[in-house]
């Protein structure tokens, strides 16, 4: 009922002023003096009015509204606030429903630049090599920095089959990394789930309207078997309703805990969402989180730290912790507006901040000499080259991989050879759930939780 009133309160808003605009009802004089919105109003109808009578060309009315109220909302400073016209809402609804086409990227403005939260897993660009934290430069050779995000999602969104090259700023490395990708169709499927050395393993990649109910199938199905130990993999996971990730907390969450509250304007209408039910998990559990693990994981990991229900192992995660609602402005255009931040259990409000595991375990990361190395590698693409379609991962293609480098005197450690190679080959097929070889995060995740005292 609230939210109808606020509905009703903002449409009414919108109906009386642009009735003022288009009828001329110039009531802002009379109140100029003591409120300053209203001479504001005034000066906009003056211009408009000016610029419809004046100006040397003839211009469309729609243009220039439509332009005032994506100026209005750029002075906001904030990314999540933006106006949706027919084919943004579109996009909105993909996003959601799972199904659209693209790279497969979750992005957001920092600092003015354009940021990788998290590419989506087995996208077009995870296998192209893109990662969280990247930032996007050029698109198709032009620079993007300043450029509206929605403008630069439509430069890189596109059909099928055809390409777009991207150019990223990486930390670490001096020079710009340029990869080219294909687009396709993304198809999300939010939840996945395996049994590693009798440990429930459950990569959540995205919240949906329906990963809540997926998450619920994976743990009824852990208790049939008896596992008493789950690890819960958030990494890269950009997000999603908030409803989702409040209703995997009441998942695993005793009765009447405190999941997440959220905040309006100068901390006001504070609402608190509490856990319903009895937990259907209630067995050791620890959580994968890092820089990709932003919005809906934030909230689902700070419930899980807050509570003391589980450990969170891996890097900072990303800090986004505001909550957007949209408003219909007609048939076809919308603005989703920030109307609060969410504030997890203890009370730490994490925007721009992020959250802090239980266990810090970096990403392993290259030595200066083998970044050096790669990008020769990938100039002369003796990578793609040297793997073929089919081509299995085995002590075979390794050593010819290694014979290989050899020959062109480049010089790379055991383990990058192998990484490299094997990220080659799996472009070319489904890539798997988990990777015991390369994933240093989720062997110190198995090996802790397993032990007795795993706090």
């Amino acid at each position: 009922m609230l939210k109808k009133i606020k509905e009703r309160s903002f449409y009414f808003t919108v109906l009386v002023f642009m009735s003022g605009i288009f009828l001329g009802i110039n009531f802002s004089f009379l109140q100029a003096s003591t409120d300053s919105a209203y001479r504001y109003l005034d000066q906009f109808h003056q211009v408009y009015q000016l610029i419809e009578s004046k100006f040397v060309e003839n211009s469309k009315s729609e243009k220039l509204f439509v332009g005032a109220i994506k100026g209005m909302i750029k002075s906001l400073d904030d990314p999540f606030t933006r106006y949706l016209d027919k084919q943004s809402q579109e996009e909105l609804k993909e996003m959601t429903s799972g199904k659209f086409y693209g790279v497969g990227i979750e992005i957001t403005i920092r600092n003015g630049e354009l940021v990788v939260i998290s590419p989506i897993d087995n996208s077009p660009a995870m296998k192209s090599g893109i990662m969280a934290g990247d930032v996007i430069t050029y698109v198709n050779g032009r620079a993007i920095r300043g450029e509206k995000m929605m403008e630069t999602i439509k430069k890189i969104k596109g059909l099928p089959g055809s390409t777009v090259k991207l150019t990223i700023r990486r930390d670490g490395f001096d020079e710009n990394l340029n990869f080219t990708v294909k687009r396709a169709p993304i198809k999300l499927k939010s939840v996945e789930s395996a049994i590693i050395e009798n440990i429930g393993y459950v990569k959540i990649k995205n919240f949906g309207s329906n990963t809540s109910e997926d998450v619920k199938k994976r743990l009824l199905n852990f208790n049939k078997k008896k596992i008493d130990k789950v690890i819960f993999d958030l990494r890269y996971n950009p997000g999603g309703l908030l409803t989702s990730a409040i209703s995997i907390s009441d998942l695993i969450l005793k009765k009447g805990l405190r999941i997440v509250s959220t905040k309006e304007r100068d901390g006001k209408n504070e609402v608190i969402y509490y856990s319903k039910n009895d937990s259907i998990y209630k067995d050791k559990l620890i959580v994968l989180v890092n820089k990709g693990s932003a919005s809906a994981s934030e909230i689902l990991s700070g419930a899980i730290r807050d509570n003391k229900r589980g450990k969170l192992i891996g890097e900072k995660t990303f800090g986004k912790g505001s909550v957007q609602q949209t408003y219909s402005l007609d048939n076809e255009t919308s603005v989703a507006i920030t109307i609060a931040k969410y504030y997890t259990p203890s009370g730490e409000m994490i925007h721009k901040k992020g959250i802090n595991p239980d266990f810090v375990v970096a990403q392993e990361k290259m030595s200066k000499r083998d970044m050096k190395n790669l990008k020769i590698v990938r100039k002369t693409k003796l990578l793609e080259n040297f793997v073929k379609k089919g081509m299995k991962y085995s002590e075979k293609s390794k050593k010819e991989f290694e014979e290989l480098l050899k020959s062109k005197k480049i010089i790379l450690s055991l383990k990058t050879k192998n990484f490299i190679l094997k990220n080659q080959i799996l472009k070319y097929i489904k890539k798997p759930l988990f990777d015991i070889e390369f994933d240093k995060q989720l062997v110190i995740a198995l090996k802790r939780i397993k032990e007795k005292k795993y706090e």
